[in-house]
């Protein structure tokens, strides 16, 4: 029995659709400038105080934490998140900026922690 083969009409059909797949997934990742934000910080609810939010970022030697870019793009990386969550459509301020000691058990391993006070509010963060 002899076997048919296309003019390539359905391989070309295939690489098209992973060459658009390819492309859109760079696009994403071009698209996602916050890409460095969910890699590098996190933000969520302090709960051993109200009222506060705790923001965490990793530092590396693109953002050490003694340079003021990086300081200036980890506070994108808030402001990102602020968005995203919907937190604090008032504004907010750093109360307290520290370092992470090593030691310390945390999940995400992070290098500086933040306490963030949402303005405008007098208790739980707004979303």
């Amino acid at each position: 029995m002899a076997v048919r083969r296309s003019s390539g009409s359905a391989s070309r059909a295939v690489a098209l659709g992973l060459l658009l797949a390819a492309a859109t997934g760079c696009a994403a990742i071009d698209d996602k400038a916050d890409f460095q934000r969910h890699s590098m910080s996190d933000l969520r609810e302090d709960r051993r105080e109200p009222g506060l939010l705790v923001f965490e970022a990793s530092t590396s030697s693109l953002y050490p934490s003694d340079s003021e870019a990086a300081e200036a793009k980890r506070m994108e990386w808030l402001a990102g998140w602020m968005k995203r969550s919907g937190y604090c459509p008032a504004g907010w301020e750093i109360v307290s900026r520290t370092a992470i000691d090593p030691r310390e058990v945390h999940a995400r391993r992070h290098d500086l922690r933040y306490k963030v006070k949402c303005l405008g509010t007098t208790d739980q963060p707004t979303r």
